[in-house]
């Protein structure tokens, strides 16, 4: 049984967690249990409870012997900025990007400049 065959049978999406795999599964449980099957349909919900037995011991065996890459990437992107690329768009359009404390070519705001004549 593939990874696909495992979702479509527990009714997954392209990506879930564990406790969504486990919450499928025990929902697809509960509604094939040959213990619950109609008279003369148990051999149907005892088949059918065995494919989705073992989707969920496919889903789990392939999220123990996962290998995740164990390094921190830096993609370069300001992560904050794509957000703000993709969401800030409505009526009042984007936010002014405020400068952060190590913007040497920003300008200080009216808060930062000094008093004239006193040193700072």
């Amino acid at each position: 049984m593939t990874v696909k065959e495992a979702r479509d049978i527990l009714g997954l999406d392209l990506t879930a967690t564990r406790q969504e795999i486990t919450r499928a599964y025990r929902r697809a449980a509960r509604r094939w249990h040959p213990d619950r099957a109609p008279a003369n349909r148990e051999e149907e919900y005892r088949s059918r409870m065995q494919q989705v037995n073992a989707a969920y011991q496919r889903l789990r065996d392939f999220l123990e012997h996962y290998r995740f890459r164990l390094e921190d990437t830096e993609t370069g992107e300001d992560v904050e900025e794509w957000w703000r690329d993709r969401f800030y768009t409505g009526v009042w359009g984007r936010p002014v990007k405020m400068p952060s404390a190590g913007d040497e070519e920003s300008e200080p705001t009216d808060m930062g400049k000094a008093k004239p004549g006193k040193p700072r």
